[in-house]
């Protein structure tokens, strides 16, 4: 059976899940409402969905966002986890996989002041479902337009007005305010640093002393480019 979900969908299995990926019946996005909060999938740090939005973030519930999907405080890297190839990590992460980001945090509700906003969902499928690809909890590209990772462009990868994407020289924040939340970046709700997962299988904090060059470095997983020595300081 052909199944249509995000990786958070599919490593239910693996977590003790499997009731709710069997009840999915290969959709992830039928899974909806407070009872698939998924504590796992949620920051203890992130203050994010209780804090009065000053955007365009209404959430349904503290752990739900406004298209009634559980929220999550993690975000993929469609980059290292490319949804248009199958292959092995060596082959998937020629660059090393202790040089490869593959998972970085995110506010359940990034919503400033002005502008857009972002409002993730584990269970969200941007490919099937069409758009608001700031519902999907990813980051480094969209299925429906190319982004470059936070901060920057990828190789030239375009937005949906065929324009290269550039956030002003932002990597990704580090405990902002809600209002100040920069919802084109990752954010981590700690002070001294966003948590990401490594592709070799460890976690480390990674301060907003690292630089563009490295951080863009750290989320291609194949352009050929070796992360600066911050990467490993």
């Amino acid at each position: 059976m052909e199944a249509w979900g995000t990786i958070f969908f599919y490593i239910l299995p693996y977590i003790d899940q499997l009731p709710i990926y069997n009840a999915a019946n290969g959709d992830s996005m039928t899974l909806t409402g407070i009872n698939y909060v998924m504590t796992v999938y949620l920051c203890p740090s992130d203050a994010s969905s209780v804090t009065p939005a000053g955007g365009c973030g209404v959430m349904v519930a503290q752990a739900v966002q406004r298209q009634n999907m559980a929220s999550c405080n993690y975000a993929a890297n469609v980059m290292a986890f490319n949804p248009r190839y199958t292959r092995n990590m060596v082959q998937a992460f020629p660059d090393g996989t202790s040089n490869t980001v593959v998972l970085a945090e995110r506010f359940r509700n990034c919503s400033p002041t002005s502008g857009g906003c972002t409002l993730p969902a584990w269970a969200w499928n941007a490919s099937k479902n069409g758009g608001d690809p700031w519902a999907s909890p990813t980051f480094g590209a969209t299925q429906a337009s190319a982004y470059g990772p936070n901060g920057g462009t990828i190789n030239g990868l375009l937005n949906s007005n065929g324009a290269e994407v550039d956030y002003s020289g932002v990597t990704f924040q580090v405990g902002p305010s809600i209002q100040n939340c920069n919802w084109y970046v990752t954010q981590g709700p700690h002070n001294s640093s966003m948590q990401v997962g490594v592709g070799d299988g460890t976690v480390r904090g990674v301060s907003t002393s690292l630089s563009m060059a490295t951080w863009i470095a750290v989320c291609n997983p194949a352009d050929g480019v070796q992360p600066g020595g911050d990467w490993n300081q």
